[in-house]
């Protein structure tokens, strides 16, 4: 995990008191409707600021769980305990309903990371689509080429398929290079669907703004993605290699299913 602890400089009686503090500002906020219940969480954020100075204060949330703070950095999730000493590292289940809450927050982290790539994706889709993937794609990469021949199929259950570049082997490499030659071409989408269907990538260089690709190779990588292709599902959720269209609709369906199912039992489970 990518966690900086700092050592702090603070004496032992320091620190006591400042959890005594945090400890007294919380029976203060239960004890007093007046109290603003964020003021334990400024409490936390202020005592983590030395802590844990990668995190931004922003990052520093309450939990599912009333004994836990949230902490995000780096697209990675872990949680202090509510006297700010432990950093625990792993996966929050609610036992009453079965939901993965960590997984839910990094699948949410995930949508809003990728956002503002999305404007420009190449996209290959229905006139109305149902519902998006969102695909990190590698000419060179025999898999990415096969699941291309799957998108025809995807579009005809309304799926649509946004198109990223994620050249695996960084700036500079083949695959990246030819990622901008597509990207600079006049006609994206006819390159993209080539350079996928038989690896032909005009050899005349266009110059262009292609920072995009850029951004997109970056994204891919902060989000530690593991080669290509790599479907980005509407949930957040992540989908790995080829599959056929089938398998995919299937798979989508699945999920939607269970998200359905969650939510019915978090309702049943905690109606109020």
């Amino acid at each position: 995990m990518p966690w900086t602890v700092a050592r702090p400089g603070a004496s032992k009686a320091l620190l006591s008191g400042l959890l005594l503090t945090i400890a007294c500002a919380a029976s203060a906020a239960a004890a007093d409707p007046a109290v603003p219940v964020d003021t334990v969480l400024e409490q936390m954020r202020d005592h983590l600021a030395s802590r844990l100075p990668e995190v931004r204060r922003e990052d520093i949330v309450r939990s599912a769980s009333p004994g836990l703070f949230e902490v995000r950095a780096e697209h990675t999730i872990g949680y202090v305990t509510a006297d700010g000493r432990f950093l625990l590292s792993g996966s929050l289940v609610d036992i009453d309903t079965g939901e993965r809450i960590t997984e839910r927050r990094l699948n949410e982290d995930r949508l809003q990371t990728i956002a503002p790539l999305l404007s420009g994706a190449i996209e290959f889709a229905p006139a109305v689509p149902r519902q998006w993937i969102t695909v990190f794609t590698d000419i060179d990469c025999q898999y990415c080429r096969l699941l291309h021949q799957e998108v025809p199929r995807l579009n005809e259950q309304g799926v649509g398929v946004r198109y990223l570049f994620f050249s695996r082997f960084g700036e500079g490499s083949k695959p990246y290079e030819r990622a901008r030659v597509v990207w600079c071409q006049k006609d994206r989408r006819g390159a993209l669907d080539a350079g996928l269907r038989a690896g032909v990538v005009s050899s005349r260089k266009v110059a262009c703004d292609d920072d995009p690709v850029r951004q997109q190779y970056q994204v891919a990588s902060d989000l530690s993605l593991r080669g290509t292709p790599v479907s980005i599902f509407p949930d957040g959720s992540v989908y790995y290699g080829y599959a056929k269209a089938e398998a995919l609709i299937q798979e989508l369906t699945q999920r939607q299913a269970a998200a359905a199912q969650l939510d019915t039992v978090k309702t049943d489970a905690h109606p109020n």
